[in-house]
């Protein structure tokens, strides 16, 4: 291997890495953000629409969140017309007094925020996680 191509290599890597950085960062600023609105809003429900709304309009336009008798989901096309994102995310919601539900999204890479499967994948588990403690509760994630 010459030493152009090895410093090309190392440039690349360096590159991603700055990306990758970036990108965490703007999960980051959501997350925050949601946490901001949370502190304003004291509503279970109202909390769980804010957090719908963050997720569709910065992570996937995917998305369905059930709670209870609430529901907020995206228009959906059926699977079998290919609207399906290619990487799932579920998690179960258990709220205070008994009441769940359950987040649901599809992901394609690299969607509106450039993540990759992976970064997506640790973003929706950090955004159900704070839904699930705005409902007075926590969340468990299956992918």
């Amino acid at each position: 291997m010459s030493t152009q191509s090895r410093t090309e290599e190392k440039f690349s890597l360096a590159l991603e890495s700055i990306q990758s950085k970036r990108r965490i960062e703007r999960v980051m600023e959501a997350a925050n953000a949601l946490l901001d609105r949370y502190a304003k809003e004291q509503d279970p429900q109202e909390r769980l629409r804010l957090a719908f709304e963050l997720i569709r309009r910065n992570f996937t336009e995917e998305v369905s969140i059930s709670f209870g008798d609430l529901s907020f989901t995206t228009d959906e096309k059926a699977p079998e017309e290919g609207s399906r994102g290619t990487t799932r995310f579920h998690c179960d919601i258990v709220g205070a007094e008994g009441r769940s539900g359950t987040l649901t999204a599809f992901y394609t890479a690299p969607g509106s925020m450039g993540l990759t499967d992976s970064e997506w994948l640790d973003a929706m588990r950090l955004l159900a996680g704070i839904s699930g403690l705005g409902v007075g509760g926590y969340v468990t994630c299956s992918g």
